[in-house]
């Protein structure tokens, strides 16, 4: 039994959402709606001495259902950036924007110029007594590397609930200081901030402490062109794992949805990638050492084989072998490497002169079927078939192998079966290697619904055969780039597709009922 959360009566009855705030009757939880609601979620915060602060699941959380959806707290220009706008944080050209009459900051146009983002560094800059004289506009500029980091300091003056909220955030400063980018950042923003502004209401120390919250909780948004950084409260207390259970999607006003692609049980740990899914494990743990500062040990990077994948295995040496290599200890990426057949082992330079050329073909190549196809042939002697850069190669060959429906409809019989055959082996590879990454897993289902659905129109033509069980495959494989895509802003491809793969969706629907 526990307090009514109204009138403290005892009650067995608990919120069905949050499964943690208990209500004697349907009108008391009605009463306190208004002031439940911003804290109903399926989780709670936790805390333990390894993990800190953590989320776990209250309930079992369904497929598909959203889990959190979130303001951030602060948002700005990425640490490395080109001039973009301080109201939308788009980007703008030399020869069309407007500068703030009030500090010199380019904006792309009036009605960015009283958006409250803006308000903050506008101040600082008028304070200053000079306004901010922007005239480079062809790359990153060195103005720019600070301005998340003010908005951070300054957030305090728009809004004291979200300041309080930014200072409870890890900024792992201690664990940062004297590295090599906490010198960088020390120099570039730290030492910068007071000299350009002509301030003394930020200490070295908060400055840096600000730097790292920014660099340890950000997370970078894709709704503005080029994307922007963001902090959200809540969202950043999800653990890490490259074999994550939450996807993380984006509306158009930037705000964080983090959602269940598949069933999450009660009391399991709620997780994202901070990194990205589809490196490489070797990739994801040098990333996450070199931004967040800690080494990976979820379930996907104690194993080798990455789930049995060999996702980031090269070819035995010895070419009469056959079988394939990985590090000899899972948790040393930078020693040595042996077959798993003939035991041979080989040193890590040995696998990191293939694996750099490889990825360097793959930066310089002109991207079309032809070159993507050698591609393959020539890499084939090293890489096995399901090898981070060989997966890279088939996923641009899905895209490039007939890009819209007209194309489709001429390609030839060859290249429509390799299209179907590499969208179908990545399908199956990414939904057991990165469950959590939805558009990549969108987008290829579409391709394959597409690619069946074409074959089974080819076929009809030339036989009398009924192609009901190739149309369900189609429509299974487009619902489930609907379910993928759900939750994808129209502002991104991704939306677009998820509205014609609704459209195609319906309309099988209709074909396999009559069949």
């Amino acid at each position: 039994m526990n307090p009514c959360h109204v009138c403290e009566e005892p009650t067995k009855n608990k919120c069905s959402n949050c499964n943690q705030v208990s209500y004697c009757s349907v009108q008391h939880q009605k009463q306190d709606w208004k002031r439940h609601k911003p804290s109903c979620h399926p989780f709670k915060i936790d805390h333990n001495e390894q993990l800190g602060r953590h989320l776990v699941a209250t309930r079992t959380i369904k497929p598909y259902e959203i889990v959190l959806k979130e303001a951030p707290l602060v948002r700005g220009p990425a640490q490395i950036s080109a001039p973009v706008c301080l109201g939308c944080l788009n980007g703008i050209e030399a020869e069309d924007h407007i500068e703030c009459e009030q500090c010199g900051w380019p904006l792309c146009g009036p009605e960015c110029k009283s958006l409250d983002e803006h308000k903050a560094e506008c101040r600082l800059t008028k304070d200053r007594g000079q306004k901010v004289n922007v005239q480079e506009f062809g790359g990153p500029h060195p103005l720019y590397t600070c301005l998340s980091t003010v908005r951070c300091l300054l957030i305090g003056e728009t809004s004291p609930e979200k300041a309080s909220k930014f200072q409870e955030l890890e900024s792992l400063e201690s664990t940062r200081r004297g590295s090599n980018q906490w010198k960088a950042d020390l120099v570039s923003i730290g030492q910068f901030i007071p000299k350009f502004f002509k301030t003394q209401k930020f200490t070295e120390e908060e400055i840096m402490k600000a730097v790292g919250a920014l660099q340890i909780n950000g997370h970078e948004v894709p709704t503005t062109d080029p994307s922007h950084v963001a902090v959200f409260y809540t969202a950043s207390f999800t653990e890490n794992s490259c074999l994550p259970n939450l996807a993380k999607s984006f509306n158009k006003n930037g705000h964080c949805i983090l959602w269940a692609p598949h069933e999450i049980k009660k009391n399991a740990h709620l997780s994202i990638c901070y990194s990205d899914a589809v490196w490489g494990t070797a990739d994801r743990q040098r990333h996450l050492m070199q931004t967040k500062l800690f080494k990976c040990a979820c379930d996907r990077c104690v194993d080798v084989t990455e789930l049995d994948t060999n996702y980031s295995a090269i070819k035995c040496e010895d070419r009469q072998c056959g079988g394939l290599m990985l590090p000899t200890k899972a948790d040393d990426w930078n020693g040595s490497w042996r077959c798993r057949e003939c035991h041979k082992q080989v040193q890590k330079h040995y696998v990191e002169r293939i694996l750099e050329r490889a990825g360097k073909d793959i930066q310089s190549m002109e991207k079309n079927v032809e070159n993507g196809l050698k591609y393959l042939k020539h890499y084939e002697k090293w890489l096995p078939p399901q090898h981070f850069h060989m997966s890279e190669i088939k996923i641009l060959l899905v895209q490039l192998l007939a890009k819209d429906q007209k194309e489709l409809m001429v390609i030839p019989d060859d290249r429509l079966l390799l299209k179907l055959n590499y969208a179908r082996e990545l399908v199956e590879l990414y939904e057991k290697l990165t469950p959590c990454e939805v558009r990549t897993l969108g987008t290829l289902c579409f391709e394959l619904h597409s690619a069946i659905a074409e074959q089974t129109r080819r076929v009809a033509l030339e036989t009398s055969l009924s192609p009901k069980d190739r149309l369900e495959e189609s429509l299974f494989y487009v619902d489930k780039c609907v379910n993928y895509l759900q939750y994808e802003s129209d502002i991104f491809i991704e939306g677009h597709m998820l509205k014609q793969a609704r459209i195609n969706r319906d309309a099988l629907r209709m074909v396999t009922r009559i069949s």
